[in-house]
């Protein structure tokens, strides 16, 4: 006789992930949606509560914050209309603050909160003069009678384990009496590697550089771009790429000590209208040095 096999019930299979797994690739679907620019602020409030229901504010705003920065540009402007006043609604305003105090946010999206929080009233002065004073790392400096090297290094990242930073090649020869004539962006590195290959090589070409503070360094790049514009000598037209990280020589390097984009003889409308002479930089594609250096002030 032949033993019946009692049939096992088997329970289906549920597919347990939790909320906060998947509210990345959900804010990543919302987001993509164009048609979120005609929807009214209650409407995108609501389809955002019910992503994050359930979940912290600690956990909610970087994932929030990168979706951001994938979304279209209508969409960002959209959200930095509606984000502040649903932040304040979720009483999640103070957790954004601290979390950048602490260092909680990467630098790349630091930007978008820090506009988040304007948007809520919140004064951010002292969020700009901490992140001024924990981004620089050095600055290098070196100048004969022909021509000149200025480095700028700044940290990369919320754990500050690499830099980056920026070489401006000066030259006093005519016809650039000062003027940049070429910038290289420096890939980030640790701070070890990043001396090796950015400031220790120019003592291998007879060239050591000195150590420069961060005015010192502002006030150098400032005067030197100063000199473009003064002599209309044109610029490569991939510094327009690098406009971005060269605002950085401003952001990293603020002090009460350097010139304010106020000042006379470099406002937005003296700067733009300049036209450069039949000089360029190390490529026959100009771009008015001006404009280039206006572009840089109106970041900041």
């Amino acid at each position: 006789m032949s033993k019946s096999r009692k049939k096992s019930k088997r329970r289906p299979f549920r597919q347990n992930i939790s909320a906060l797994t998947l509210l990345r690739p959900r804010l990543d679907k919302l987001l993509a949606e164009e048609s979120l620019v005609e929807k009214e602020t209650q409407v995108i409030k609501a389809d955002l509560d019910a992503l994050v229901t359930g979940l912290e504010a600690t956990d909610i705003l970087p994932i929030l914050l990168k979706a951001y920065q994938n979304a279209p540009a209508q969409v960002q402007a959209r959200l930095d209309e509606v984000v502040p006043e649903w932040l304040e609604q979720r009483r999640s305003i103070r957790a954004l603050l601290e979390m950048l105090k602490q260092q909680g946010i990467d630098r790349e999206e630091q930007k978008s909160a820090h506009t988040w929080l304007e948007g809520a009233g919140v004064d951010i002065s002292d969020l700009e003069e901490l992140q001024e004073q924990t981004s620089f790392y050095q600055a290098f400096r070196y100048s004969d009678d022909s021509q000149g090297v200025i480095i700028v290094l700044w940290y990369t990242g919320r754990w500050r384990r690499k830099i980056r930073g920026m070489n401006f090649l000066i030259d006093f020869n005519p016809p650039w009496e000062g003027a940049v004539k070429d910038i290289m962006l420096l890939p980030p590195r640790s701070p070890r590697r990043a001396m090796r290959d950015y400031v220790d090589v120019w003592a291998q070409r007879g060239m050591p550089l000195e150590s420069a503070g961060a005015a010192e360094a502002k006030r150098e790049v400032l005067k030197s771009l100063e000199a473009n514009r003064r002599e209309k000598i044109g610029c490569h037209r991939n510094w327009l790429a690098l406009a971005a990280n060269l605002s950085k020589i401003y952001s990293v390097c603020q002090t009460s000590q350097t010139p304010h984009r106020s000042q006379p003889g470099i406002s937005k409308s003296s700067v733009v209208q300049e036209k450069p002479r039949n000089r360029s930089c190390s490529s026959n594609r100009r771009l008015d040095a001006g404009y280039a250096l206006g572009r840089v002030r109106k970041s900041l």
